[in-house]
C-alpha cells in the first residue's frame, strides 16, 4: 500500500521595491533569521510555546518543541544559505517543513514555505493549514526584518 502524501506550499516576495521605508533584507539577513528561527521558533510561530535545543552542529540541530500542547522532537537540517528543513518522524506524525530562500524570474528574493505530510487532510483542515503557513511565512519575514532594522 502506498502512503498518502499531502503537500502545501506558499511563496512570498522578500522585499517590496516600492516600499521606500521598508528595511530591505539580503540573502544573509534571511539566512541568519532562519537559523535563529530553528533555535528558538517562538517569536516566529506563536503556536510554539516551548523549545529546547537537544543538540546542535554546523549542519543543523535537534530540538524538542511544544506546539498546541503537543510535545515532540524535530530534526532540523541546514542547507547552508538556502534551506532549513524541519522533520518530525514519530509514532504520531511524519512530516517535513522546508523554509527556502530563492529568487524569482526577475532575480528578486523570495521565501518559500512548504510542507509534506504523510497523511490526508479534509478540505477545511487543508485550507486552514494553507492559511497558517501563509501567516507564518509573513510573520517570519516581519520578525527577521525587525531584527535587521535594530
Amino acid at each position: 500500500m502506498t502512503a498518502t502524501v499531502t503537500r502545501i506550499e506558499y511563496t512570498l516576495p522578500v522585499n517590496d521595491p516600492v516600499a521606500e521605508d521598508q528595511v530591505q533584507l539580503s540573502r544573509d539577513d534571511l539566512w541568519t533569521g532562519l537559523v535563529a528561527k530553528a533555535a528558538d521558533p517562538r517569536p516566529y510561530v506563536p503556536a510554539i510555546t516551548e523549545c529546547t535545543v537537544v543538540s546542535e552542529g554546523p549542519q543543523g540541530l535537534v530540538r524538542e518543541i511544544t506546539r498546541a500542547g503537543d510535545r515532540f522532537r524535530e530534526v532540523v537540517v541546514f542547507d547552508i544559505g538556502h534551506r532549513v528543513s524541519f522533520r518530525r518522524a514519530d509514532e504520531r506524525e511524519v512530516w517535513t517543513i522546508d523554509n527556502v530562500i530563492d529568487e524569482d524570474a526577475t532575480g528578486a528574493l523570495v521565501l518559500t514555505f512548504s510542507g509534506e505530510f504523510e497523511r490526508e487532510f479534509g478540505a477545511s483542515r487543508l485550507a486552514a493549514m494553507r492559511t497558517a503557513m501563509a501567516e507564518t511565512a509573513a510573520r517570519t519575514l516581519a520578525v527577521i526584518r525587525a531584527g535587521a532594522a535594530a
